[in-house]
């Protein structure tokens, strides 16, 4: 899952910066080709002002008045046309030579474009004048802010696609570090749209586990300390009591009573063990579809009793979950022993389905529970209606809750309304 997890997230990133990069190059350079195309438009080459002004003056010399056509010339224009008499312009002889001889003068200021074409058959000169046209200075100005844009807006993108990440990991290894210091109620919001949002859920899942699992060390030890108590007493007793006895048949029947204390111990310590050992079965449950009708008809012969009744309501169609028919099996098993240890005279099973899940509930006539429901879901915690005659120590619904964890299921405590006892509703996914 993590690792599907980190294949979209690289795959989103290299995506992100392709279509930034594309995408910002080609709006960038749509900016600067129609700048460009405007700055033509605007000015006029010094090419295209020779040409144009060589047709002009070979037109206007053969006219009888050039002078006429100019100053009907548009003055809007961006090109300035001037009729200059030869006896009005100043040139250096060189130049009058060159331009006697058919040659244009191009003069350049600043500003402006000055293009001086000679017209032998009036003595005259035409000038040419045009605003000067952006340089190449100009286009590389615009070039070297363009560029400075694009990667100023490279790095905002990536930056508002990287920001939520970082800021998640952040706040997964802040939270992560008051967790290691004792903090076990910190959890991680998980976000309804997180690059992490895997991460954050395992996250989540193993401080819930591991918060589980000192809950379970504390309430074992509790308990622990309080169940041996009384065994190791009656031993401590047993033995003492031997030891000043001299009857030998009196001697036979105290050790009879040291042994069941012993095979009281050894069960006490191997169902503790059963139960640490659970925490480690979830790694390896061997999942497969399970049909639950068979399953519960085979956990009800194996615990049928002649004082109490047991009826089971199952649909006709053949309903499966997907799970370890072995835990399934420990969990229907101990749902019913419950049941029969507290109710009367029945135990009620019915099998239905309830949105897409498949719900298993088992009720009895009994007392049913009081005070907090949710206290007996608790590892060593029994009714208050138990009793010496009714044998356990708190562990049947304890396991419950935890296969059913395992299987994505829920669990839910209430009291029946038909036989107003207990009622136990699992509800688990197909």
């Amino acid at each position: 899952m993590l690792g599907k997890s980190m294949r979209l997230l690289t795959l989103s990133l290299i995506t992100a910066v392709l279509i930034a990069t594309i995408g910002l190059g080609w709006l960038l350079d749509s900016l600067f080709y129609n700048f460009s195309e405007n700055s033509q438009t605007n000015n006029h080459s010094i090419p295209t002002l020779e040409d144009f002004g060589r047709d002009l003056s070979s037109a206007l010399n053969k006219l009888e008045q050039p002078q006429l056509m100019i100053k009907n010339w548009p003055v809007a224009g961006n090109v300035i046309l001037e009729y200059i008499d030869n006896s009005d312009i100043q040139l250096p002889d060189t130049l009058m030579k060159q331009a006697v001889e058919g040659q244009h003068l191009l003069l350049t200021d600043k500003d402006l474009v000055n293009l001086y074409y000679y017209l032998p058959n009036h003595d005259a000169w035409v000038i040419v004048q045009s605003q000067r046209i952006a340089t190449d200075t100009n286009n590389a100005s615009i070039k070297l802010i363009l560029t400075l844009v694009f990667y100023s807006l490279l790095i905002l993108f990536i930056w508002m696609w990287t920001y939520p990440l970082v800021s998640r990991l952040i706040n997964l290894r802040n939270t992560a570090q008051l967790f290691g210091k004792g903090e076990f109620e910190q959890r991680i919001d998980v976000g309804a749209v997180s690059y992490v949002k895997d991460l954050e859920l395992e996250f989540n899942q193993m401080a819930q586990r591991i918060v589980n699992l000192v809950n379970d060390v504390k309430l074992i030890g509790n308990a622990v300390s309080h169940d041996m108590r009384t065994p190791l007493a009656r031993m401590r007793f047993g033995i003492d009591t031997i030891a000043e006895e001299d009857d030998p048949i009196q001697q036979k029947r105290y050790l009879q009573r040291l042994g069941k204390d012993v095979d009281e111990m050894t069960k006490l310590v191997e169902l503790l063990l059963e139960y640490s050992r659970l925490d480690q079965a979830m790694v390896s449950l061997d999942r497969k579809p399970v049909e639950l009708s068979s399953l519960l008809k085979d956990c009800i012969a194996y615990k049928q009793t002649e004082d109490k009744q047991m009826l089971l309501n199952a649909p006709d169609e053949h309903v499966s979950i997907l799970g370890d028919k072995k835990y399934l099996s420990i969990l229907v098993n101990n749902l019913l022993q419950n049941a029969l240890n507290y109710g009367k005279t029945s135990v009620q099973i019915n099998v239905f389905i309830e949105k897409g899940k498949v719900c298993l509930s088992i009720s009895d006539d009994g007392p049913g529970f009081e005070g907090n429901p949710q206290d007996m879901l608790k590892p060593f915690v029994r009714g208050k209606e138990a009793n010496d005659v009714i044998k356990g120590y708190g562990m049947g619904l304890a396991i419950v809750k935890r296969i059913v964890e395992w299987h994505q299921g829920e669990l839910k405590i209430s009291r029946c309304d038909q036989l107003l006892g207990a009622k136990v509703t699992v509800k688990l996914p197909r």
